[in-house]
């Protein structure tokens, strides 16, 4: 992983890090920062969107060139699209969230509002068999701008079903999200070498700014 691009001052999605093993979680993390306002969005267009969907093999490159050859012209659906993407994305962030920290009465809120669209995403799945073996793909049609989002939602059936709650983290620094998948489940950070070596940094300011005397019996 290029730790160098995650820290680099050009954003996009070229430079855009992908900290987490979750189609959905690496959704949300498409925001610089849920911590702080008017962080950088890398989708700032629908393109960008089909631009993160390459780089993350959402779809084959064949269906995304057909959705890209949809898209021209149609400038007013491809701007409801997006909304919709991004709107899509903060209930996602809500989730994953709530369910990080542990919040069960607020993830019980929020779950309703992922019903509809986990049963739009069931409502797509089809049997495949390639390779050898069987497997569960996505319908999909080259002028439905949405396509790529409903295997974003097929993975958070995974997500939650799949593993232990308590392995759904959230960077404290960032607000980015991930399922910690290390042996001792301690992973703390998005990214030990960027936030993590950042958060280390400016505690070890702080404490350096403190008047002498103040931090001792502090753990």
């Amino acid at each position: 992983m290029d730790y160098i691009c995650f820290m680099a001052k050009i954003k996009n999605i070229d430079t855009l890090t992908v900290d987490s093993s979750v189609l959905c979680c690496n959704f949300v993390n498409t925001v610089s920062s849920w911590k702080v306002a008017g962080s950088y969005d890398y989708l700032d267009s629908y393109d960008s969107f089909l631009q993160w969907c390459q780089k993350l093999r959402v779809c084959s490159p064949d269906f995304l060139d057909g959705l890209r050859a949809s898209a021209q012209g149609r400038d007013l659906e491809t701007a409801q699209a997006l909304e919709r993407i991004k709107e899509v994305r903060g209930r996602l962030q809500r989730l994953i969230t709530s369910i990080s920290g542990g919040d069960t009465d607020q993830t019980a809120l929020l779950l309703p509002e992922m019903a509809p669209l986990l049963g739009e995403a069931a409502s797509r799945e089809r049997l495949e068999f390639w390779g050898g073996q069987f497997h569960l793909g996505l319908r999909g049609a080259p002028e439905d701008l949405l396509a790529p989002l409903w295997h974003v939602i097929h993975s958070l059936k995974g997500l939650l079903l799949g593993n232990d709650p308590r392995r759904i983290k959230e960077c404290p620094k960032c607000g980015w999200v991930f399922l910690d998948q290390t042996k001792n489940g301690r992973r703390k950070w998005c990214n030990p070498q960027a936030c993590g070596s950042t958060d280390k940094m400016e505690r070890y300011n702080r404490r350096k700014k403190e008047p002498k005397g103040q931090g001792l019996g502090k753990r």
